[in-house]
């Protein structure tokens, strides 16, 4: 591994085959080898990319006490306010370290309100309505237009996964219009004390669900880093503008491990690089809950069986999110 490979997604929104087909087999080829790429080419606005930014910094600049006026109650994930040290991502591998520094605000689908899946109560908490905080007052709109354009996004995407694997373009389509995904504002704060022994900004892990679409930190300095075969990190540093995907355990397990789910952590900066906080925007795809996820066509090798055995979609995430959630003292 010595480069996250750098992939033009634009192809997946045209009629060209040649070239979508060449999309797929570097796809592939990446999925196969790192399970991370770098996508130039999205469509996103660079406009609305600074406008979520600067909503969500202000989000973050608010008092403590007004920003858990958000925090989800009980019975809801993946929804407003999640504060610092709260969760430990390294528990999802059976490692047991001291919380991550980041806190997040979080949105789901904005059509969400609770009765989606209406008749399953394992699914519910991923289908509750959206919470927003009285300011600032340009998040929600911020947030509900940046969403549709992942959405958007993370579609072209898996019809792109879904050309790399030999599959019709359009197979994942119907798997992921009823998703739980969630979109994160990853906030590291500016800090004057130091971190515990073992403790970073985001903990090593791999990703829980099909796919993460994250854009860096406006200033760079993301202190993204991929785990070699050897053991050994490598940074990840994007050029400006592209978003950094990698596909997750949920992903692994649907293409019968023929592409991996690679460990990644977020380190802690060093020197002045603590005084100032970074954010990134991260989409996290989440297929419908009730997706059956057994191995795709073509990724069983003949006279073999699949490695897994088949999952709804939910229930696979619902045990990889409850393995990493810390309580936090309320008073």
């Amino acid at each position: 591994m010595s480069a996250v490979p750098v992939i033009d997604l634009s192809p997946i929104r045209g009629t060209d085959a040649a070239a979508i087909t060449a999309l797929g087999r570097k796809v592939d080829a990446a999925c196969r080898e790192i399970g991370f790429l770098i996508v130039e080419g999205h469509g996103v606005s660079p406009d609305l990319i600074a406008e979520v930014r600067r909503e969500s910094h202000a989000f973050f600049d608010l008092p403590e006490a007004e920003k858990l006026a958000v925090r989800p109650p009980p019975g809801t994930m993946l929804r407003g306010y999640t504060p610092p040290e709260t969760n430990t991502l390294a528990r999802s591998r059976g490692v047991e370290t001291p919380p991550d520094m980041r806190s997040l605000f979080s949105m789901g689908r904005p059509e969400a309100d609770g009765t989606q899946y209406a008749d399953i109560p394992e699914a519910r908490p991923f289908y509750q309505p959206n919470l927003w905080p009285g300011r600032p007052a340009g998040l929600r709109p911020a947030f509900t237009a940046y969403f549709r354009e992942m959405e958007r996004l993370s579609t072209e995407i898996m019809r792109a996964f879904a050309v790399g694997l030999g599959l019709p373009v359009g197979f994942f389509d119907d798997k992921i219009d009823n998703h739980f995904a969630a979109l994160h504002a990853l906030h590291y704060g500016a800090r004057t004390t130091p971190a515990a022994p073992g403790q970073l900004r985001a903990g090593a892990h791999s990703d829980f669900g099909s796919l993460t679409i994250l854009m860096p930190p406006a200033e760079g300095g993301m202190g993204l880093e991929v785990q070699r075969p050897d053991g050994s990190f490598a940074p990840v540093e994007p050029p400006p503008g592209a978003y950094v995907i990698n596909i997750g355990d949920l992903m692994q397990q649907w293409t019968n491990e023929r592409w991996v789910s690679t460990v990644h952590r977020v380190v802690n900066p060093e020197g002045e690089g603590w005084a100032k906080p970074r954010l990134s925007l991260g989409f996290f795809c989440h297929p419908n809950y009730d997706a059956p996820v057994e191995a795709l066509p073509g990724t069983v090798p003949a006279g073999e069986a699949p490695r897994h055995a088949p999952v709804l979609a939910g229930v696979y995430m619902n045990q990889k999110i409850s393995a990493v959630r810390r309580p936090v003292a309320t008073s």
